[in-house]
Parts: C-alpha cells; structure tokens; sequence
C-alpha cells in the first residue's frame, strides 16, 4: 500500500517535521496490528491551515494516479474554523472519505477546501470516527480509520463499516486564485485560459508579464502566464513564472488562495 500523507505541521521544517514521522510509526503500527505489510508512506508538507493548497495537492496526486487501490492518500489540515468558541478535549473537524473513479481512496479531515477539488468526481462521507480526544488527532486518533480503510481495500467503499453519511455542504474553489507555488517560485493557479494580457496584480503587488503556450517560451528574465505543469480530467493549470528566477519573490511570496487580477 503507498500511502500520500499531506500535512501542514511546518512550512520551515517541511516533510522533515517530527510531527510526520510519528504519524509514519503510528500508521505502521496500525498496519501491524492488522496483519497488514507496513505501507510505504510518503510525506507532503503544504502550508499551515491552508486548506486550498491541501486540496489541491490531494486532487493533483489522486486524479492523475494509475496505483487504483494501492494508493491511499491521507490528509491532514485542520484549522478549526468550523466554530471559533472555546473547544473541549481538542475537538475539531470530522474525518471524510471518498473513492475517486480510477479506485484510488482519500482519507482526511473535512475543512474548509480540502474536498473542494473532489467536488462533482465523486460523493464524499463523513467517517465514523472521534473528532476530539488529542490534539493529535492525526497521530493519536485517525491512524486505526486509515490502517481499516487500507484493509477495505479489496471491496466496495459502500460496504465499509466505517462509512457515514454522505457530505452535501461542499464550498466551491474561488475563480482566480493561487493553488501553490513549487520550488522555482513558479506560481500555480486554477485559471485554464488567459487573454493576452499585459500587466497582473497579485498580493498588492502589480507587474508587466506576457502570455505563452509555455513558460520557457519568453527571453530569460521575462514574467510569462502559460500552462503549467498541474492539472487533471483534461484541464491544465496556468502558472506565472519567471523564466530565471522566481515570481513568488516578485510578488512577495503570495499565499495559496489570493486572488489574482489581470
């Protein structure tokens, strides 16, 4: 079984957070406890509490995987948004699941944008699981509904104990935005057709760029809008690049979620 773990324990630490590797033990542990091989689990950091860049990276691995079944993905953001007040015992939001058409499995925290991605592919439930008790949870409290789900594998994601009702409140994914910016400083967006423009705005920051059918299609040293490298289901994602260097520093580091205007 590869296991995708996507969390947001540390954007300076990244996968090399301690936090991922006692949720790679746990998650061993509970395999074991089953009988089952110890999975291959891979790490992925995303940046905290931003549950855009969670979603989409949950949707860029699982849309575009081949491993069906084997591949399971595991996801934890959790910002507690759902309800400001004071919480007992570390309470916050439900555990989902859902089955994409190609097999593959999502196992994760239901908030804010984590399923957005997902919506319209697939109908997604909550799973019967604590939503309190640690504030862990992804260590002290989930790993036994992954390791079960994992051993589920073989039949119908209908017919698992653990499926609860199905999820109906599911946010849209704004127009315009930031998705994530990889180790270049390219810019990846949800936008998949550009005019040709001349200037762009992000982050209160405004910049002259070009448009390309590739990024690497301007002189070195020109800001350029084309298809980038992400996207799924016949849709490709526009990045911002900066042919040389790197357009998140020109526009100061912009989070995932900003909006952009041309």
């Amino acid at each position: 079984m590869y296991i995708d773990f996507i969390a947001d324990y540390g954007e300076s630490t990244g996968h090399e957070d301690l936090a991922f590797s006692e949720v790679s033990l746990k998650l061993c542990e509970e395999f074991s406890i089953k009988n089952m091989p110890f999975p291959m689990v891979r790490p992925l950091s995303v940046r905290p509490f931003n549950t855009i860049e969670t979603g989409f990276v949950v949707a860029q691995l699982a849309f575009n995987s081949k491993l069906g079944r084997n591949h399971l993905i595991y996801h934890n953001t959790a910002p507690r948004k759902d309800a400001l007040e004071a919480r007992e015992k570390n309470a916050g939001e439900f555990l989902a699941v859902t089955e994409l058409p190609n097999k593959v499995r999502i196992i994760g925290v239901y908030g804010g944008y984590t399923f957005s991605f997902i919506k319209g592919n697939a109908p997604i439930y909550k799973v019967k699981c604590a939503t309190d008790g640690s504030q862990f949870r992804s260590r002290d409290v989930f790993p036994p509904c992954v390791a079960s789900l994992a051993l589920h594998s073989g039949q119908p994601l209908n017919s698992w104990e653990l499926l609860g009702d199905e999820v109906k409140d599911i946010p849209d994914i704004p127009e315009n935005i930031v998705l994530s910016i990889d180790g270049y400083g390219n810019i990846k967006t949800n936008i998949t057709s550009c005019p040709h423009i001349q200037k762009i705005s992000l982050n209160n920051i405004t910049h002259s760029i070009k448009t390309g059918n590739g990024i690497f299609s301007v002189p070195d040293g020109q800001m350029i809008f084309a298809p980038g490298s992400s996207g799924w289901n016949n849709k490709t994602f526009g990045e911002i690049c900066l042919r040389g260097g790197s357009a998140a520093a020109v526009f100061n580091f912009p989070q995932p979620g900003q909006k952009i205007t041309f």
